[in-house]
């Protein structure tokens, strides 16, 4: 069992929108029996290409970009903090910095028609 697999076992009935590194046989039948709608591009060499819904595939370039945000950061990056009380607090206190770069983003998206 993959680490992507094992990660995923307990989500059930969601959007799985992922990179085209997980399109394997395996990951997909596990996601499919778990009820979600799987967003993956098969890869190129695959035989059969698989259908996805593209607009929606869109949306993972702005989760990426509030991911890369929260990275800027390095004590969040390399998790100073011990306790998981002041991680959390501390990831807080990251989302009150960067929420005016996140409603540009969320503009940008909306132009864009994500």
């Amino acid at each position: 069992m993959s680490v992507a697999t094992e990660l995923s076992k307990d989500i059930v009935g969601y959007a799985m929108i992922a990179d085209r590194c997980y399109d394997s046989n395996e990951f997909r039948r596990e996601l499919v029996g778990n009820t979600n709608e799987l967003v993956i591009p098969g890869r190129r060499n695959r035989r059969e290409q698989i259908a996805y819904d593209k607009e929606q595939y869109k949306k993972r370039g702005v989760i990426e970009r509030l991911f890369r945000k929260l990275k800027e950061n390095r004590r969040l990056a390399v998790r100073y903090e011990k306790s998981n009380i002041n991680f959390l607090g501390f990831i807080s206190i990251v989302f009150l910095k960067i929420s005016p770069c996140l409603q540009c983003l969320a503009l940008r998206s909306r132009r864009w028609g994500l």
